[in-house]
């Protein structure tokens, strides 16, 4: 706002035209806007109409809200012909009150009392901006009310049939998998659908006490009931890799869930079936005269050689040769929950033929045992081949061993076998087992 200078005395009128370097204006009003050079707006009571630099000689039509003060009282003005007012140009549409350019400066206060047309204007750019706010606004609500979507820590996985009536669930990776979800938002209603595909996050792998007698997979509930029907039997090479093959997609399915449960990463071991007498291994070499099949932690691979399990020990019967892959799986259980590493690691420490040694020898091939024994259940009377009948025939299949300071009596190794048929992975903690338990 400029400055209203104090009264001066009464001066002869103005003559037509400049006065100097400056055009002759009347006293100017208080609050009057004060426009660029060449905004084209005429002051209220000039008694010239200034040019603007371009076009030359063309003229705006003085805004009708500008409303200018009465004259100072005072002797008037000699008379004279008013100056003709040039009409507007029809190309140079007159400035709506208040509205400045980008470059220019900030407008001074609009005069009240505004001509009724501008004040239509007015009206319809609130209403306009009015419109835009509210469309900005639902917009907004809408981004709110859609998140991001929302981790479970928890998610069932599918089942789904595989050959040889085995079942299995999408195995996890060894590391967490990324979560995956698709949304989609309706704007119109101002309402939001999620759909939303989350993977279980996995924990740690656990270490120490909680590797063995502390293991999540020992909290993980039993195994659902599925029919496997591996078919045949093992005789050579090829009906072997069959037979296996067919059954290890059982195994899977009746360990995911627990692993899921667990929180922990699961994956599917390698199966070889050799038929010599020697086998070779990343774990060294073996031969078939002190085993039945061993399980490999190196290439996480089963081992289940034809000469190792000769029709005079299984009697051909197929549920005993599937009670010993699934002992062999247990150790591959073992060793993705962590617990033969930290049970390999106390036998180093004691000594693998001191009694401290061979003791948590026998607990890791018992707990084996007992897994053996959950996934025998899981698979009897299910539907398919193997009925009770075959489940008390391997039961006394499992009876026939000698005594094994590393793998424990007779007696205890049936023992934990039955244990296992109560589906629970609580009753195969030989972890926390007193010593009789596992002689």
């Amino acid at each position: 706002m400029y400055p209203v200078p104090p009264p001066r005395p009464v001066a002869p009128a103005p003559q037509w035209g400049n006065t100097g370097s400056h055009r002759a204006f009347r006293r100017p009003p208080p609050q009057q806007p004060v426009v660029p050079h060449g905004g084209g707006v005429r002051p209220p009571g000039s008694l010239h109409y200034p040019h603007p630099p371009v076009p030359p000689r063309q003229y705006q039509r003085p805004p009708a809200s500008a409303q200018g003060y009465p004259p100072r009282p005072g002797p008037p003005p000699r008379p004279y012909p008013p100056r003709p007012v040039p009409p507007a140009h029809a190309g140079w549409p007159s400035t709506p009150p208040a509205y400045v350019p980008a470059s220019a400066p900030q407008p001074y206060p609009v005069p009240s009392q505004p001509h009724p047309a501008p004040a239509r204007q007015r009206r319809w750019a609130s209403a306009a901006m009015a419109l835009v706010v509210i469309v900005a606004l639902g917009v907004i609500s809408v981004a709110i009310a859609s998140p991001d979507t929302v981790r479970s820590a928890f998610a069932p996985n599918p089942v789904s049939t595989l050959p040889g009536g085995g079942t299995t669930t999408p195995s996890a990776s060894r590391t967490a998998s990324a979560t995956s979800s698709t949304r989609t938002t309706t704007t119109r209603s101002a309402t939001t659908t999620r759909t939303t595909t989350t993977t279980p996050s996995i924990a740690p792998l656990p270490t120490g006490e909680q590797a063995l007698s502390g293991n999540p997979i020992l909290a993980a509930g039993g195994m659902i009931k599925q029919v496997c029907s591996p078919p045949g039997r093992p005789t050579d090479a090829v009906t072997g890799q069959a037979f296996y093959g067919a059954a290890l997609p059982c195994l899977m399915g009746a360990w995911g869930p627990l692993f899921n449960r667990a929180r922990l990463a699961f994956n599917k071991p390698g199966v070889i079936v050799p038929t010599g007498t020697v086998i070779t291994s990343p774990c060294g070499t073996s031969s078939t005269g002190t085993f039945a099949a061993f399980y490999c932690g190196g290439n996480e691979t089963i081992y289940m050689p034809i000469e190792g399990q000769p029709d005079s020990w299984t009697e051909g019967r197929p549920l005993n040769y599937v009670s010993t892959f699934a002992h062999e799986f247990g150790h591959h259980v073992q060793g993705l929950n962590g617990t033969l590493e930290e049970a390999h690691r106390r036998m180093r420490n004691a000594g693998r033929q001191s009694p401290e040694g061979l003791q948590a020898s026998r607990r890791q091939e018992l707990q084996a045992q007992c897994f053996a024994g959950m996934f025998i259940e899981s698979i009897t009377d299910s539907g398919g081949f193997f009925t009770r009948s075959d489940t008390d025939n391997t039961r006394r299949f499992e009876s026939m061993r000698d005594d094994s300071p590393t793998h424990g009596t007779a007696a205890h190794y049936v023992d934990w076998w039955g244990r296992g048929l109560a589906n629970d992975p609580a009753r195969c903690n030989t972890w926390s087992a007193p010593a009789s338990d596992v002689n």
